[in-house]
This record gives structure tokens, C-alpha cells and sequence, in this order.
């Protein structure tokens, strides 16, 4: 297994190498391949291996944009929106109570 430090020095090569423009696009295009297998297995056309596979995929490009765009940045505004995901549900829970 790839250490966590050795992962973003992977993710920093992978942009040097292919460029950011290069990978970018990448992201777009596992993306999309994310979203067509969730809809395919929706549809149950495929199982649930495949949306596994394309979830890792997405993960690690938005690893690789996380390295570019600031790791401590995409961490504090992802901390931010799971503040706000917990408000969110914390009042749904209080809703359906009441």
C-alpha cells in the first residue's frame, strides 16, 4: 500500500508529467464514467464492483486537483461543508420528531 505522503508525491508527478490541462480533462472524464455507472446501475445493468472501481477513480483525481489547488484549502472547505451537512441532518432528525 501507497503511504499517504508517497500518494500526494505520486498525485504532484502525475500533473508534472501530464500537465495539468491533461488531467483536468481526466477529472471530467471519471467523472462522467462515475455518473453513467450510477445510472447504469440504477438500471441494474451493473453491479455494484463497478461503481466501486469508478468511485476510486474519481477519488483519486480529486486527490490530484487537491494537490494542485491546496490540500489544507480542499481540507478546510470540505470541513466546512460537513459542518453544514450535520446542521442540515441534525435539524431534519428534529423535524421528523416533532
Amino acid at each position: 500500500m501507497i503511504k499517504m505522503v508517497d500518494q500526494e508525491s505520486l498525485y504532484r508527478k502525475a500533473i508534472v508529467c501530464y500537465g495539468f490541462p491533461a488531467q483536468a480533462a481526466m477529472m471530467v472524464e471519471e467523472c462522467s464514467e462515475l455518473t453513467n455507472a450510477i445510472c447504469k446501475f440504477r438500471r441494474g445493468r451493473v453491479n455494484e464492483d463497478d461503481i466501486i472501481t469508478e468511485i476510486a477513480d474519481v477519488m483519486i483525481m480529486c486527490e490530484q486537483m487537491a494537490a494542485y489547488f491546496g490540500k489544507d484549502k480542499v481540507a478546510l472547505e470540505k470541513e466546512n461543508k460537513l459542518e453544514r451537512l450535520e446542521e442540515r441532518l441534525a435539524k431534519y432528525e428534529w423535524e421528523q420528531e416533532n
